[in-house]
């Protein structure tokens, strides 16, 4: 087996710590980092749109119907010609 090391800041480390010492808590297992942060990629890996609103800091982006709704909502469905309305508003 390989190993790679992987840089941290001291934030993102003590919220590894944290984990670990709560999953000694919630399940009595010492795990140690290193099987936490393969563990943590997998499930990433799986469940992508919560890593990338994470990565966004909470923006994702929309799903297909999501979209459609939204478009919906906001679209215009005036005259093509406002001159039109313009006149109809002044003029009545």
């Amino acid at each position: 087996m390989s190993y790679v090391s992987v840089k941290i800041d001291a934030a993102a480390k003590r919220v590894l710590e944290e984990l670990q010492a709560r999953l000694l808590l919630e399940t009595g297992v010492k795990f140690n980092l290193q099987d936490i942060l393969a563990a943590a990629v997998r499930l990433a890996a799986r469940r992508r749109g919560e890593l990338i609103a994470e990565l966004m800091g909470g923006w994702r982006p929309l799903r297909g119907e999501e979209a459609e709704e939204l478009l919906r909502e906001y679209s215009f469905e005036g005259p093509e010609d406002a001159s039109e309305e313009v006149d109809r508003v002044l003029y009545s």
